[in-house]
């Protein structure tokens, strides 16, 4: 048995502001009477929505036609610069995992944790923390601590400290600010030493210039007691630039991914 929505139940308002945006789809200016006949709303009722999306941003009026708004474009651009990014990534990801033997993850920052975008290798076989939409404390993550050094201080996420997984890992803000001036220091590489996992150390690098709207990073995972820190570090920083030359659309002479001796 279905139960009927009222008119201000949040499922029929959601339609109804879905409704009428997707009428400026081919049409790129529209008055009140136009969205209200072509969304199948009442005048009134299409107007309240437009009044409120006007505010936020989602729409723009001049004079009696209105427009989609900026803040549709900018969450659309990164949609598009997120799928760009996973495209440019892929083949970089394979070599990288072909010519170290680690396992590559490409991640983001949503919050306080990273979010695991994509990820070439079997290793480890174990962790949902580690598999394609897996999340991980952004302090914890050698991802995270890269983007964390790429951004001022004032445009990090509210950021929590959970137990690190051994006695290396962050535990207060005073630590990470010292862990990402060392990150800097390596050039923007990030190392992680079992601080999300036991027996795990990852290196990472961002993705894009310091201060971008990106907030991506390669990295690289393997055994603590095999992984080889320098040559991984270089490799990723050296892979990460590449891939955000080729998202840009930019060309550049693709620096040689140092060999390594297969660790997973």
């Amino acid at each position: 048995m279905t139960t009927a929505q009222s008119p201000g139940s949040p499922i029929t308002m959601i339609d109804r502001v879905a409704s009428l945006l997707q009428v400026f789809d081919g049409h790129p200016r529209l008055t009140l009477a136009q969205i209200a006949r072509q969304a199948d709303l009442p005048r009134s009722s299409a107007h309240r929505i437009l009044q409120r999306l006007v505010e936020l941003g989602w729409v723009e009026r001049q004079g009696y036609q209105y427009r989609l708004g900026l803040r549709m474009f900018e969450l659309g651009s990164k949609v598009v610069q997120r799928e760009r990014l996973h495209q440019a990534c892929l083949p970089f990801m394979y070599a990288l995992h072909r010519s170290t033997g680690l396992t590559v993850h490409l991640s983001t920052l949503m919050s306080g944790e990273v979010l695991h975008l994509e990820r070439i290798g079997d290793w480890p076989e174990r962790g949902e923390t580690w598999r394609p939409g897996g999340r991980q404390p952004a302090v914890h993550s050698a991802a995270g601590r890269a983007i964390l050094a790429h951004l001022t201080e004032a445009d990090w996420p509210d950021l929590t400290f959970p137990p690190p997984a051994t006695v290396y890992g962050v535990r207060t803000r005073t630590q990470l600010r010292r862990d990402l001036e060392r990150v800097r220091d390596r050039g923007g590489v990030a190392v992680d030493v079992q601080g999300c996992t036991a027996g795990i150390i990852a290196v990472a690098a961002s993705i894009g210039p310091s201060g971008g709207s990106l907030r991506a990073a390669l990295s690289l995972c393997g055994p603590a007691e095999t992984m080889p820190v320098q040559e991984a570090g270089d490799a990723v920083r050296i892979a990460a630039m590449d891939v955000w030359y080729a998202a840009s659309g930019l060309t550049r002479r693709t620096a040689r991914v140092p060999a390594i001796t297969r660790a997973c």
